[in-house]
């Protein structure tokens, strides 16, 4: 048997603490360089389990790269409720917002933030946070240096429902979100969403490209919602077995892009609760994952189908796609 050719792509997620000083808790933690084999991102996932400061453990941070803080439910049944209300202070102004549905929030380099706390805690959810750069580095500044806050909404487009469609101006999810052709990818994902940008993919199966495997349901948000950002990232609850896609068998993108499968049991950390598997390469090399893991993807670099073999419970799925949109032809056999 002929050795692996893209093992070295397929990592096992590592749990650790994160950079001094900037998470409350151990998490997922990869840096591009150092742990995915110098992809041009970074990245945390860690799970949320009651009251008190996320992020940093004191005062406000500066990155000299965008970076984008995604919160995310874990509660099986309605991928909007946080079950917690998340604020975070923006800019040197200390603006305040507040949420309690799935949010993302786009940091453009060189933007102040930080005092991210939980609170209204009624049950577990999930965040990650996506960081442009493959090493990370960060301007900490105390509490104590941290000037007064001014009320304002200089950065409220900073903030947007996680959601399908988002109207840039008021960060609403737009009424006639299922009726936007908004993904020109190829994958069938168009035409999915429900009034709240909700996707349900397990409800359009058929020649529109949706396979029995994929999502039970699932945000997407592009680079047009998040400051333009050179980036875009989904985030899916999924409960079935079988091939995720019928449009093809195997894609490509022109920029790099990572594959995350994770669990959504904060007290199981290392276990899926499902196994997947996932083609790389054109050579159609397979590789599993029963525990969290990434699957790294150079530009134009050929993968899928993805094809969930077992479940025990539901598991989660993460895309970060360093490109606004999502290009993704089906190579046809």
């Amino acid at each position: 048997m002929r050795p692996k050719l893209y093992k070295h792509l397929v990592k096992p997620l590592i749990w650790r603490e994160g950079p001094k000083g900037l998470f409350a808790s151990p998490l997922f933690w990869m840096e591009g360089a150092k742990d995915m084999e110098g992809f041009r991102g970074s990245f945390a996932f860690g799970y949320v389990k009651g009251e008190g400061k996320l992020m940093p453990q004191d005062g406000h941070l500066i990155h000299p790269f965008d970076t984008l803080l995604c919160f995310v439910a874990t509660k099986y049944g309605d991928i909007l409720d946080l079950g917690a209300t998340v604020s975070i202070e923006i800019g040197e102004e200390r603006e305040v917002y507040s949420f309690d549905k799935s949010q993302v929030v786009a940091i453009p380099k060189g933007t102040q933030y930080g005092n991210v706390t939980v609170s209204n805690f009624k049950h577990n959810f999930g965040f990650y946070t996506a960081y442009l750069t493959p090493e990370y580095s960060a301007v900490a500044i105390p509490s104590s240096e941290l000037k007064a806050p001014v009320p304002g909404e200089k950065y409220k487009g900073y903030n947007k429902v996680y959601a399908w469609a988002v109207d840039e101006k008021t960060g609403e999810v737009l009424h006639d979100a299922g009726a936007i052709d908004y993904d020109g990818s190829g994958m069938g994902y168009t035409r999915l969403a429900d009034e709240r940008g909700v996707m349900h993919p397990l409800k359009n199966q058929g020649p529109d490209g949706i396979g029995p495997g994929n999502a039970d349901e699932l945000l997407w948000v592009f680079g047009d919602q998040l400051q333009n950002f050179e980036l875009n990232t989904l985030w899916g609850h999924y409960t079935q077995c079988g091939k995720w896609h019928r449009g093809g068998d195997a894609h490509t993108h022109p920029d790099e892009e990572i594959l995350i499968y994770l669990g959504l049991d904060a007290d199981d950390p290392m276990h899926i609760g499902a196994e997947i598997e996932t083609a790389m390469g054109e050579e159609d090399e397979r590789y599993y994952a029963n525990v969290p893991s990434v699957w790294i993807c150079p530009k134009n670099f050929s993968h899928l189908p993805s094809i969930t073999r077992w479940v025990d419970r539901p598991y989660a799925f993460i895309v970060l796609n360093l490109n606004g949109s999502h290009e993704s032809p089906w190579q046809k056999n």
